[in-house]
């Protein structure tokens, strides 16, 4: 097994064409900056926030960049 960097890996995701290459990379981005966030909470105030809490509010957030104009993300997590 070889180890790619995060650029290769990125870069690699980005030609799957599983709808729109921007909204992959939204969608990776407000993944990673939930965790960020989630991660923080844990070391800083020591609390941590259930899995599904954590993934209603990607869901919660990408529905506000929809609404704020990114379309593209429609694709990847349509409405439920």
């Amino acid at each position: 097994m070889t180890r790619a960097s995060v650029r290769e890996w990125w870069n690699g995701n980005l030609q799957i064409r599983l709808g729109s290459p921007k909204a992959l990379a939204s969608l990776t981005m407000l993944i990673s900056w939930e965790v960020w966030l989630e991660r923080n909470a844990r070391v800083f105030r020591n609390s941590a926030t259930p899995c599904m809490v954590i993934i209603s509010k990607i869901k919660q957030e990408v529905s506000l960049w929809a609404l704020a104009g990114a379309k593209h993300l429609g694709v990847v997590m349509p409405r439920e």
